[in-house]
């Protein structure tokens, strides 16, 4: 399936204006989350990417990618990303780590996503708003469908199955 990077890109533009200190971390999380619940509530995912079981857990690879060519981690040729419009990226003043950043207020995300798809990213927003990166991290190397993948592979959706949202939207919290 094709990816939508307008869409993400207005998701994650989202999350910077909603959350406090979006490192890049809590951002990949806060996707995994809306990716997982949406297929485990609706059988569909919100963006189509792939997750990988990775040593700092569940990444989706078009995103880190592109957050990568943001970041500048891409040697060689000038790439641009297709986030640039919509999320910045930039070190921290304790160089702690790097934080998402909007670059597009007022994105029209109601017009962009279904209603069960905003509802879903206003409600990650409100419970994670003041969680920090490394928490939501810990959180999701409890989750059943990280624990059930083999490090370094796709983490399959079918997993989600397996998710307690409940839990997930009352533990941090």
């Amino acid at each position: 399936m094709k990816i939508d990077f307008e869409k993400i890109g207005i998701i994650a533009s989202y999350f910077a204006e909603n959350t406090n200190n979006l490192y890049v971390t809590k951002l990949l999380k806060l996707f995994y989350y809306l990716d997982f619940i949406s297929f485990k509530e609706r059988g569909a995912t919100v963006t189509n990417d792939i997750y990988y079981k990775l040593p700092y857990g569940p990444v989706p690879t078009a995103l880190k990618n592109e957050i990568d060519i943001l970041a500048g981690n891409v040697i060689g040729i000038e790439y641009k990303s297709q986030l640039r419009k919509y999320i910045g990226i930039k070190a921290d003043t304790d160089n702690f780590g790097r934080q998402v950043v909007s670059m597009e207020k007022n994105n029209n995300i109601e017009k962009k996503l279904s209603e069960y798809e905003f509802d879903l990213v206003k409600k990650l927003s409100t419970v994670f708003k003041n969680t920090k990166a490394k928490d939501i991290s810990n959180q999701t190397h409890k989750e059943k469908p990280w624990l059930l993948s083999s490090e370094n592979s796709i983490i399959n959706y079918e997993l989600a199955n397996e998710l307690d949202i409940k839990k997930i939207f009352s533990a941090l919290n």
